[in-house]
């Protein structure tokens, strides 16, 4: 066996040429490996989007559930208004014609002008209380852009 040499370039010292290296890297078994961790990266990666996606339709679906009541509340609440004030509606114009001895036709259209108006000011309340429900899953879409950051982040592609 030959004596070890020193490599001119560093300051290692290089075996003989006959003796054969004790330690070789393998590379099929190093691709191989980095395949394995690539897939299961996918996998995981994979299952999270889908666990992400779940999380996005509650969000929508709660936002759903808000609407929903928002839009019951209104209805019911519109049907029981109306019944009770026809009622009430139609003493009040037959009130108004028999005291101050107006036109029955002038009763209905003092009590139709004010109707509208309260009217209107109810339907904008309705609609301000509908615009104030945002279906958009923020908090999903902010871990799903946090999560694909993290993701390209770990890539061995992605470095360069």
């Amino acid at each position: 066996m030959s004596d070890p040499q020193l490599n001119p370039h560093t300051t290692r010292m290089v075996p003989p040429a006959d003796v054969p290296p004790t330690t070789t890297i393998k590379p099929a078994a190093t691709d191989a490996s980095i395949a394995r961790l690539m897939g299961e990266l996918v996998a995981d990666a994979q299952h999270l989007i889908r666990k992400e996606l779940e999380l996005a339709r509650q969000e929508v679906k709660v936002e759903l559930d808000k609407g929903k009541q928002a839009a019951i509340s209104l209805g019911i609440g519109g049907a029981i208004v109306a019944a009770g004030g026809l009622l009430l509606l139609f003493m009040l114009v037959h009130l108004l014609s028999a005291v101050f001895v107006i036109a029955l036709w002038i009763s209905y259209f003092i009590v139709g002008g004010i109707l509208l108006i309260i009217g209107l000011v109810v339907l904008q309340m309705g609609r301000s209380h509908a615009n104030g429900i945002d279906p958009t899953p923020h908090e999903t879409i902010d871990s799903v852009r946090k999560d694909v950051e993290w993701i390209q982040e770990q890539s061995p592609l992605s470095k360069k």
